[in-house]
């Protein structure tokens, strides 16, 4: 076990290496302009020549590289153009607000979508089955903009149950319809996919032996069956998990959460590379490191499993 982490570990500094080049060309062939975001257009060409000076964007391209990999690689993610703040003051502020964003919306997408899968597939092919199949099947079709939308109408504007937006002194109401937005699709695929791997497992010889032992159904599904449903179905949790944490563009722009996704899109907009290459780096940090725990998580709930 020791030596196969010492070797995923490893495997991480190339992965992040090849992340860094990948940003820094991708932001220096693309469109735009970060000083004239700054300026504006009508600029003069003596104010935008000392900016650019300034933020030592008039070097060569093999200059910049070199002193963005040598600063990254120190720890170093550099200060916004925009703000002059550093990229890494600020994403030590927005990240924990997604990251509460994120870990509520899986507890919910799990618990729902996981208890909705096993029911699902124990009475398959009854009303129970198609019912349940027919809500995943919407879920999953209904973009989550427009879902958000609805959300924000029914039970903000029309019940007043909850804030239309932001995160308010942070308590729990101004936290349940962004993370309901966020998990909807997730717990809906969850669903189906909990529900294909219980019907593959239920068919096992081992589970037809613990029937025939007169073994409960309840214990059958809770004890034999759930534990080898929940080694494929827990990559799709880890996995969903770091994507929340990357990816809440849409339901931060819709809720106005100041998480990370909407840090991350505001930075594009203004062509802010500092803070881009910032957040795609730790974006990818997060990445590979949830995949390695996912990994890690195979060996605690199947102890068949060994890494050698």
């Amino acid at each position: 076990m020791t030596q196969y982490l010492i070797r995923r570990l490893l495997l991480i500094v190339p992965v992040l290496l090849g992340v860094m080049l990948l940003t820094f060309f991708l932001m220096y062939i693309v469109p735009g302009d970060p000083v004239l975001s700054m300026l504006g257009q009508h600029a003069s060409d003596d104010n935008i020549a000392r900016l650019r000076e300034q933020l030592k964007l008039n070097r060569p391209w093999y200059v910049q590289l070199f002193s963005y990999l040598n600063r990254t690689i120190r720890g170093d993610l550099g200060k916004s153009y925009l703000t002059h703040l550093p990229v890494t003051e600020a994403l030590s502020q927005k990240l924990p607000n997604t990251a509460r964003l994120a870990v509520t919306a899986i507890v919910f997408s799990t618990i729902m979508g996981v208890s909705i899968g096993i029911i699902s597939a124990v009475f398959q092919n009854t009303w129970i089955d198609h019912a349940a199949m027919t809500f995943a099947l919407l879920f999953i079709s209904t973009p989550i903009f427009w879902f958000g939308m609805v959300l924000i109408f029914f039970f903000s504007m029309t019940l007043g149950w909850f804030p239309i937006s932001g995160m308010g002194d942070g308590s729990l109401k101004y936290l349940i319809l962004p993370a309901f937005t966020l998990g909807s699709r997730s717990a809906a695929f969850l669903a189906r996919y909990t529900r294909s791997v219980m019907l593959e497992v239920i068919r096992e010889d081992y589970i037809r032996t613990a029937r025939a032992k007169g073994v409960k159904e309840k214990l059958v599904v809770l004890k034999h069956a759930l534990k080898n449903v929940l080694i494929p179905v827990s990559t799709v949790i880890g996995l969903n998990l770091a994507s929340y944490l990357n990816g809440a563009v849409l339901t931060e722009s819709i809720f106005a959460w100041p998480g990370f996704g909407r840090y991350v899109v505001e930075a594009i907009q203004k062509r802010d590379f500092q803070v881009i290459a910032g957040s795609v780096l730790v974006g990818a940090v997060i990445f590979v490191l949830f995949n390695l725990m996912v990994d890690m998580l195979y060996v605690a709930l199947d102890p068949r499993i060994k890494y050698d």
